[in-house]
């Protein structure tokens, strides 16, 4: 009885419970039934005492459920629930067994078909107990056996035989009573099995999606800076493109190259050079409006900004403040960085609607970039090349 898995055991305990009320409900019900046949004024007290005695454990076993239900969330797995339906259901079936026994011999040839049909039906129905075969072997015994002692006492016709009959009926009850309880513990274990393999594919599944998001912002981010990499860099560009060519919009979009980076790197080292990178990569993200602008690290020292739906006025302004950002930051004492850092700016609009293609857009971008350079770094150009800052 006593199960390693304690959520094993948990569930057979609820389930000896569940079937409590249907089977308190027909014992009550039987004993009312044979109680009203055998009523007679000679023998109500005998008739009286037994409907007590045999309702007593049944009402008992209610109460017992009440309890547990109220207890199982803290100790619904223990055994002393089983032993106590145990003890209930033997003497709810030494009850019923005397009872039976008695009313078998008194009875009369109209009662005695009636005592045996419910004795059966009683047996029958304590089925229900297969979690804990046993609390129904405490119930069917003392009935079957009383009935047997009860035919002997009677000395009816066949007498031994229907004795007999009862015993053979007894144990084969236990028999099948055992390897039903056998095959619902097994089918118990099954679906507790299939459940946590159901949950731990399902906490598998989610950690893969979660993995799986992880690999994809990887994908599309670059790992030093946090901002969008090339692949996302060009997909957003493109997408934002065919939004532009749909709704008749401006798009523009800003190259942007840390000046003499290489010089910077040689003389202060990497990871000097990592921290110049990044600082760069902090005013760029701060320097867009809102999540519709995109600012992305295609690679190496160079930057770019994505700002759909934004004139060539309005793109240069946020250019401006990602140069001016930069300076900033750059002497931030928190970012640590050994020298100063600038960066210049190219500026490139387009209105799809115009013709070009998102090439030509970045084709003008970049060579505003190189007149940003060529005219002394740290600086704004515009395409066409006229100097704004």
């Amino acid at each position: 009885m006593n199960d390693a898995d304690p959520i094993l055991r948990r569930r057979r305990v609820e389930a000896l419970y569940d079937a409590v009320p249907v089977s308190a409900l027909m014992g009550l019900g039987g004993a009312a039934m044979l109680a009203t046949v055998f009523w007679r004024p000679d023998r109500h007290a005998l008739v009286l005492g037994w409907l007590v005695a045999s309702c007593l454990p049944i009402f008992a076993r209610m109460g017992l459920r009440l309890a547990y239900r109220h207890r199982r969330h803290q100790d619904g797995a223990s055994l002393h629930w089983v032993w106590a339906s145990l003890v209930l259901m033997g003497l709810t079936g030494l009850a019923w067994g005397v009872g039976l026994g008695w009313m078998l011999v008194h009875g009369d040839a109209d009662e005695v078909p009636v005592v045996v049909g419910t004795a059966l039906g009683a047996v029958a129905m304590t089925m229900t107990n297969m979690a804990y075969w046993q609390t129904h072997a405490a119930f069917q015994v003392p009935i079957l056996g009383s009935l047997a002692v009860a035919v002997l006492a009677a000395r009816p016709s066949f007498a031994n035989v229907l004795a007999g009959a009862s015993v053979v009926l007894c144990v084969a009850q236990l028999s099948v009573a055992r390897r039903m309880g056998r095959i619902y513990v097994e089918a118990l274990r099954v679906s507790l099995d299939n459940e946590r393999l159901a949950q731990d594919l399902a906490t598998r599944s989610h950690a893969l999606e979660q993995a799986n998001l992880e690999l994809e912002v990887l994908s599309r981010a670059d790992p030093l800076t946090g901002l969008a990499n090339r692949r996302s860099f060009m997909e957003r560009l493109h997408a934002v493109w065919k939004r532009a060519e749909q709704e008749d919009l401006a798009l523009a979009l800003l190259s942007v190259d840390v000046d003499r980076f290489k010089l910077y790197n040689d003389a202060h080292g990497h990871g000097a050079g990592d921290r110049c990178l990044q600082a760069v990569a902090s005013a760029l993200a701060r320097a867009c409006r809102s999540e519709q602008d995109l600012a992305a690290r295609p690679g190496g020292e160079e930057f770019a900004i994505v700002l759909p739906a934004t004139e060539l006025r309005d793109a240069v302004q946020v250019a401006e403040r990602v140069r001016q950002g930069v300076i900033d930051t750059s002497s931030d004492r928190d970012w640590a960085l050994p020298a100063g850092v600038t960066v210049s700016v190219g500026v490139a609009c387009r209105h799809p609607r115009d013709g070009g293609s998102v090439e030509d857009l970045l084709r003008e971008a970049d060579q505003a970039l190189y007149a940003a350079k060529d005219r002394g770094r740290n600086r704004v150009e515009a395409a066409p090349a006229a100097v704004v800052a």
